[in-house]
């Protein structure tokens, strides 16, 4: 989008490439924190799914895990029936779940 700046034709799209730098911006910015939530959700889910041992031992934080793991399935189901990504990124309460999830792992 930068390189169509420079273009003497960029004035006539300038309002469409604004609305589309946004959502490209808000899409990237949006799955970088989603990402970093997957990798330490994997991470964690090896952990505490993964052993049955861990459960007796940590008992709060499996539970607290537990919590954090239907929230995040529960979210994964919801953006699993939006093939596209204008829809997913326009889900209700997605960045701010998303962002709760950070602060939570």
């Amino acid at each position: 989008l930068s390189s169509m700046r420079s273009s003497p034709y960029y004035k006539v799209f300038e309002d469409d490439a604004s609305q589309w730098e946004d959502k490209l911006n808000r899409i990237r910015e949006l799955f970088d924190l989603w990402c970093e939530i997957q990798r330490r959700w994997v991470y964690l889910e090896g952990i505490f799914l993964g052993s049955a041992d861990i459960k007796h031992q940590l008992p709060m934080e499996f539970s607290r895990f537990k919590t954090i793991d239907n929230d995040f399935v529960s979210l994964m189901r919801a953006v699993a029936k939006k093939p596209l990504v204008l829809d997913v990124i326009a889900m209700k309460d997605l960045a701010s779940t998303l962002a709760r999830l950070d602060d939570l792992l």
